[in-house]
């Protein structure tokens, strides 16, 4: 037990060390997204080594599944920055024009609102497609990465308990939640040692920003306070 609790420890500690390793001498934009990536691949190989070695996985999650997705999520201005790019591969102009707009309808839509608002209204994320998959699952937040269920109808519950005096606990995979959690701590730990930007940022604007204005991102970099949607 004790080895094990030494053995996730020493995890966290790689992380922090990869942060600083792959975020601190970015300077300019096209470097943010190969650095956050690298970070978050090393969270999903930490994982899937685990995952390998027999540990008890649990986790029912899967294409289709949006129950968590009714909740408000928050994303360091490199995440964000790194959602942008890839969608800027993948969509032509017109398409990121379009994108843009709606993100910026439902940033509005959500912006008054906490999670018991969302959930009781029905609120979702705007980036789940027409069948209520993640469109943007290969790049989602660190955040969304974090939260797992090892039951869909009692993780419904749980979401659902949060707009009622009911308390739910979602059992969830404990160790995705801590090292997902632990490299979003890492990498805020970085830009907040630079000097630039580490507060979390609401998803859906900050997205929305990024593709209207991508001149924010040198901004970012340079340290110069910009104005994004707080999570």
């Amino acid at each position: 037990m004790v080895d094990n609790v030494l053995a996730i420890l020493r995890m966290g500690e790689e992380l922090a060390d990869l942060a600083v390793d792959q975020f601190d001498g970015v300077t300019d934009p096209a470097g943010i997204a190969p650095a956050t990536t690298r970070i978050v691949a090393r969270v999903e190989e930490l994982l899937s080594t685990r995952q390998n070695g027999g540990h008890d996985v649990r986790i029912a999650c899967g294409p289709g599944c949006m129950t968590c997705c009714t909740v408000n999520v928050s994303v360091l201005v490199p995440e964000a920055w790194t959602i942008t790019a890839w969608l800027r591969q993948r969509l032509d102009a017109g398409e990121v024009d379009r994108l843009a707009e709606r993100l910026v309808a439902a940033a509005s839509a959500i912006r008054w609102l906490d999670d018991a608002d969302r959930i009781r209204g029905g609120v979702t994320c705007p980036f789940l497609d027409e069948r209520g998959w993640c469109s943007i699952h290969p790049v989602r937040p660190l955040m969304c990465r974090a939260l797992t269920s090892a039951d869909p109808a009692q993780c419904r519950r749980a979401l659902e308990s949060r707009t009622s005096d009911e308390e739910v606990l979602l059992e969830c995979n404990l160790l995705q939640k801590y090292l997902m959690e632990q490299a979003y701590r890492s990498l805020a730990a970085v830009l907040e040692r630079r000097g630039i930007d580490s507060a979390g940022r609401e998803l859906v604007g900050t997205v929305a920003r990024f593709l209207n204005e991508p001149r924010l991102a040198d901004e970012f970099l340079a340290g110069r306070l910009i104005t994004l949607p707080q999570s």
